[in-house]
């Protein structure tokens, strides 16, 4: 009898999140800031009812809701969907009506061991950069206290099992000296990863492309550190407002998947991959089933235009730069995954996106799975060799992360 393919290769998974449990901020930062920490109130008690108008689509006043420098933000299980029985956008009104694997670690570890996952990279949910930047413009001091925090939070979180929880480095983007102070401290405390936004311009800040960035990809690079790009939403996305708040919502969705190719194209086409050639970069929660059409466009229009002899500092090709330091992942996508994987097996890695709404994950709707379930169902007729199962799902990941 064949043994399942989680059975058979340790999984690890590039992209879950944590659903930060309500104390991360008030347990960690000054009281001298009082209710400018983020923290956590009621909806109908927050008092704002235009700016919470904003938000969401569907919020209840018994919903837990952030707080973020005074302002009411996104409610606290929102984004911990795995599980729910409503269609999105219905969501848990409290992180304890959420499946516990999203906020508690001993309980991600006991549905890692379930679904067929061996280790998950951990992204944040409301601890990124973007609501750091958001206080930082009126309390700087403040809001690296917060990025501070929730990096101390998430190492004592994965401490449960380094091994299979790994913790990725928050960004001060405002402060340069205080990003590459965090790079080191946390690389020295076993974070595996530099998250960065791939829109800085989109919050004020200067283009990826521009030097000004180059004591992050200085630092990440001496610590062995890869960078990490999720998708983002910096820039400002425009989509027909006639569309219902569902519509809207998918429709922003997968333009955001597509976003990263601007990611990719940018660490390529701006000389980041060949000033810095051991920092790799990692695209997430975007797919990869464009990316061989990308590599050829770029390299078409690269040699076309006569860059290749306008630029004979580049030895290489931009496909030859993503062969050797860009990746891509991918988690819903069947045909679109299949039929490139064997063009781009040391580039690709796997994801679940759990808890969010377009992860791969248990529950009571007709397209519930599990990752195990997932994976046999993907490549059970694939032809797909064992070989390239084992770079995709563990093999690529264990590389760039450095993991044991």
């Amino acid at each position: 009898m064949t043994t399942g393919i989680t059975d058979r290769i340790q999984v690890i998974d590039v992209d879950t999140h944590i659903s930060e449990p309500e104390d991360v901020w008030t347990s960690r930062v000054s009281a001298k800031w009082g209710d400018r920490v983020p923290h956590v109130v009621k909806a109908g008690d927050a008092g704002d009812a235009e700016m919470l108008a904003r938000i969401n689509i569907d919020r209840a006043s018994d919903d837990d809701i952030w707080v973020i420098d005074g302002k009411p933000s996104m409610p606290t299980a929102l984004l911990a969907w795995s599980g729910h029985n409503e269609h999105w956008p219905g969501h848990p009104h409290t992180l304890a009506d959420a499946h516990a694997a999203a906020s508690d670690a001993e309980a991600r570890l006991s549905l890692m061991d379930e679904v067929g996952v061996h280790a998950n990279l951990i992204f944040p949910n409301i601890g990124g950069s973007r609501q750091y930047l958001s206080i930082a413009r009126s309390e700087p001091e403040l809001a690296l206290e917060c990025c501070r925090a929730y990096n101390d939070f998430l190492t004592d979180w994965c401490s449960v099992d380094p091994q299979r929880l790994l913790a990725q480095v928050s960004l001060p983007l405002w402060d340069l000296d205080a990003c590459v102070r965090e790079i080191e401290r946390n690389a020295a405390a076993g974070h595996k990863s530099v998250m960065m936004t791939y829109q800085p311009d989109g919050y004020g800040l200067p283009w990826l492309a521009e030097p000004h960035w180059d004591p992050i990809w200085n630092a990440a690079q001496d610590a062995g550190l890869p960078i990490t790009f999720h998708i983002d939403a910096g820039r400002e996305m425009n989509i027909w407002p006639g569309y219902d708040p569902a519509t809207h919502l998918v429709k922003l969705t997968v333009m955001g998947f597509l976003g990263n190719t601007d990611a990719i194209s940018e660490v390529i086409f701006s000389g980041l991959c060949h000033r810095y050639p051991k920092l790799d970069f990692v695209s997430v929660e975007s797919g990869l089933g464009y990316i061989p059409y990308l590599l050829e466009s770029m390299d078409w229009q690269w040699i076309n235009l006569g860059l290749d002899k306008a630029h004979p500092e580049r030895d290489l090709l931009p496909s030859e730069y993503f062969r050797r330091q860009v990746y891509g992942s991918f988690w819903f996508e069947q045909e679109s995954a299949l039929r490139v994987l064997d063009l781009i097996q040391d580039n690709a890695l796997y994801e679940t996106d759990f808890p969010h709404p377009t992860s791969i994950t248990p529950g009571t709707f007709e397209f519930s799975e599990t990752a195990s379930e997932n994976l046999e169902r993907k490549f059970e007729h694939s032809g797909i060799s064992e070989e390239i199962l084992q770079k995709i799902l563990h093999d690529n990941a264990a590389r760039v992360y450095h993991l044991d």
